[in-house]
């Protein structure tokens, strides 16, 4: 693929988390230091150490789970772990509940005795419990929060704990309107200067339903299903106009998200995936040609081709802000059944999220891409009758700057589940023209895990 331009993004914001339903009580001696977001209790404070005994008084004997009050499955336990906590079951024994332990959806029983002051206020008395959504570990990047999902447009942003699935379904529109070569605008009236036909508006809807998995904490695996309409506007040298249309589901791809990092707040996963051809490249409508003619290229459905989808994700928390980037490639195999292959793909994405509260966050993302012309040619079409048959008129590079919001749900029945908008404009596009230009895409998307 030739003429790839170097995409270079950057940007950061502030953002506030608050964290609900959570339920703790931490005390450190002058030399330790808890990296989780908590209220220090002051334990020389007499009246503070009461409260706290109250507090643990409260717990004794009562089932901890993700569907108690308390929601918290995960616990950090120091030195009360094998005296005062008991699971349930025995699959983990009692010594192993120390530092930071991943309980997944064990039940314990909180077993506290009787404390006095003495013990409250020793240093060696740390007791932590977390709220119960699988995220909100210490020094571990969280999906628990409206930030902790990227900005709706990303897909493969994030993986998830061991068990967990995920469904999802975006809604996609675009429109492109008017025609580009190189980084300027051209009228139709140019266009008709070289071709008998020139495309003037497209609009493509896509519907995007999708799965993940996760085998285990560090692999998930994602399925996406896309169904895409397309309606494409024509003006002819003679002054008539006609329309084309073309539905049908596109290509699936699967990928397998491997985390190799997740430490400091920051996660990067790899993203390992496979395209293939399932929609249909043989695409027909009506045109002042005649009936049933076969569309160009911008108005299949699929690629005809086993397409790679390597990529890699970043992401970063701290108290008070998020971030990502990801770098995304299509690599098309071979070429179809109708003697070509649509250009390789390189995309990069950068963005910023800000949380205003538990359960609402906005985001702000450049996003870049640069894809290739078309190699080979389908015979059944004339390069010379229309813009959009050449296979040397497809290539081009792009700047998108999106506003994205996430809202997320922190408690009740729909716990973890997001409704998320993100709209999109370009700030550079330079084509191989005379080309549609994209204006806008605005993406909406419903995602929901158990």
């Amino acid at each position: 693929m030739n003429n790839y331009y170097s995409l270079l993004f950057g940007g950061i914001t502030v953002f506030i988390f608050n964290l609900s339903d959570v339920v703790y009580a931490e005390t450190n001696s002058a030399n330790e230091h808890q990296t989780m977001s908590t209220v220090q209790q002051q334990k020389r404070n007499n009246q503070n150490q009461h409260q706290l005994k109250s507090k643990l008084s409260n717990l004794s004997n009562q089932q901890i789970q993700p569907s108690h009050s308390i929601s918290a499955n995960r616990l950090i336990v120091n030195s009360y772990s094998s005296k005062h906590l008991q699971p349930i079951n025995n699959n983990i024994p009692t010594e192993y509940i120390t530092q930071f332990p991943d309980f997944e959806d064990q039940k314990f029983i909180a077993t506290f005795p009787s404390l006095s002051d003495n013990d409250i206020s020793s240093n060696t008395t740390n007791l932590i419990i977390a709220d119960g959504d699988h995220q909100n570990i210490p020094g571990k990047w969280s999906a628990g929060r409206p930030d902790g999902h990227a900005p709706i447009g990303v897909m493969g942003d994030h993986s998830h704990k061991k068990g967990e699935f995920m469904f999802s379904y975006r809604y996609m529109l675009m429109e492109m309107n008017g025609n580009r070569s190189g980084t300027n605008s051209i009228s139709d009236a140019e266009v008709l200067q070289d071709f008998m036909v020139t495309p003037a508006k497209m609009t493509m809807q896509m519907h995007m339903f999708g799965g993940m998995y996760a085998v285990d904490d560090n692999l998930t695996l994602m399925a996406m299903v896309p169904y895409v309409v397309k309606e494409m506007d024509h003006i002819t040298r003679s002054g008539a106009s006609f329309t084309t249309t073309s539905e049908g589901f596109g290509d699936i791809s699967t990928t397998a998200l491997y985390k190799i990092l997740d430490q400091n707040q920051q996660s990067i996963h790899l993203n390992l995936g496979v395209s293939f051809p399932i929609g249909s490249i043989n695409e027909r409508d009506n045109t002042p040609a005649g009936a049933n003619q076969i569309l160009p290229y911008p108005m299949q459905i699929g690629s005809g081709t086993f397409d790679l989808l390597p990529g890699i994700t970043y992401l970063g928390q701290s108290g008070e802000n998020s971030w990502g980037s990801q770098l995304l490639a299509t690599v098309r195999l071979g070429e179809n059944d109708n003697s070509y292959k649509l250009g390789d793909q390189l995309q990069l994405s950068a963005w910023v999220a800000r949380n205003w509260n538990n359960w609402l966050a906005n985001s702000i993302r450049l996003k870049g891409r640069t894809w290739g012309n078309i190699n080979g040619a389908d015979s059944r079409l004339n390069p010379a009758m229309i813009p959009t048959a050449d296979p040397n008129l497809r290539g081009g590079t792009q700047l998108d700057l999106g506003i994205g919001l996430n809202l997320y749900v922190p408690e009740g029945d729909l716990k973890g589940s997001r409704l998320a908008l993100e709209f999109e404009l370009p700030l550079y596009r330079s084509l191989n023209g005379p080309q549609l230009e994209s204006d806008w895409l605005l993406t909406i998307g419903l995602q929901t895990s158990f």
